[in-house]
Order: C-alpha cells, then structure tokens, then sequence
C-alpha cells in the first residue's frame, strides 16, 4: 500500500465503464510520477484494470481486496 496518495477515487456501486472513465480522469490531474488510488466493488475490476494500465502506460503499483472492494494504486508514468 502506497502512503503517498494524491488523489483518492471512491467508485464504490459503479460498474464499467465509469471507474475506468473515473481513473483516467483523476490521472490527468496529478502531476507524472504521482498516485492516485481507485476503490471499486466491480465484479470485473482487476480485469478492466489491468486492460486500463496495458492500454494506458500507467504504472499498477498496488492491488488488494478486502470484503469484495479492490483497491488500486497506479502512478502517472507520462
């Protein structure tokens, strides 16, 4: 778990495609190098996410679940 989170994305009760749609519009508002952390409850999260840094660049930092929310760190690469 990364301590150092700039911006936090509570996509709780949102299915794809809007906590990806949310990410990408948190990404833009940090500067590179910065993280921001998405909470999602999203039966498909951890596969919509990783299609989301494969497409993207950005850089998977962190995942864990816990009671059937996935947490995600990714940092801003460019």
């Amino acid at each position: 778990m990364i301590s150092e989170i700039q911006e936090r994305i509570d996509a709780r009760g949102l299915v794809c495609p809007m906590p990806t749609l949310r990410l990408g519009q948190a990404i833009r508002r940090v500067a590179v190098g910065e993280v921001v952390e998405l909470c999602s409850d999203d039966p498909g999260a951890e596969n919509n996410m990783a299609a989301w840094e494969r497409n993207t660049g950005h850089e998977l930092l962190w995942h864990g679940i816990e009671g059937g929310v996935h947490t995600f760190h990714f940092r801003r690469l460019h």
